[in-house]
């Protein structure tokens, strides 16, 4: 059982090196890449979100706040008048608008929270990025320039000799009289 058992694995292996020589780790970590930056983009939106959300909640507090202000001069009106039914409307009113811009508030604060949250996480996400991105520009340099030298190295290469000096050239002369007077030939 054994032996089938490693057999086996012996198998597994040998797939699993045949599919890592077919994979071009360029190509993988590439796609890695374009797969962090699009995650890094999701997040960007997510924080445009928040920051809009913030801002509706930010104006809506506003409003409110505003509303309250124009009660108050309304409410010592009725109190003056003595029209408690008016008095009574208008307190009803000024407590839920209370109430809603503590509501909105704590809205407000929670999102504060998950947007700074989101906004350290992006930057740091991003740095990385930009980090992982050169390293695999580099690597994919490194591997494209080995690829090239590994090509040069199995092309033949035919060498010319370089000129001949004009000094390299008279020796030569020399030598071929010199040769000729003597009745040798070179």
């Amino acid at each position: 059982m054994t032996i089938m058992t490693r057999l086996l694995r012996l198998c597994k292996a040998d797939v699993h090196g045949v599919m890592d020589q077919l994979e071009d780790k360029g190509l993988l970590l590439r796609q890695y890449l374009r797969e962090m930056e699009a995650s890094l983009d999701r997040k960007s939106r997510q924080l445009a979100g928040l920051t809009e959300r913030e801002e509706r909640l930010r104006s809506q507090m506003d409003r409110h706040a505003e509303e309250i202000k124009n009660i108050e001069p309304d409410l010592n009106l009725a109190l003056e008048k003595e029209k408690d039914d008016i008095a009574r409307m208008l307190i009803r009113r000024h407590r839920t608008l209370e109430a809603t811009v503590r509501h909105l508030d704590e809205q407000l604060a929670t999102l504060t929270r998950e947007k700074t949250k989101l906004s350290e996480i992006l930057s740091r996400q991003q740095l990385q990025f930009e980090a992982l991105k050169t390293k695999a520009d580099h690597y994919c340099q490194r591997s494209e320039d080995g690829c090239f030298e590994q090509s040069a190295r199995d092309f033949p290469i035919a060498v010319y000799p370089a000129e001949a000096s004009d000094e390299a050239i008279e020796l030569e002369l020399l030598r071929r009289k010199a040769a000729m007077q003597k009745g040798d030939t070179p």
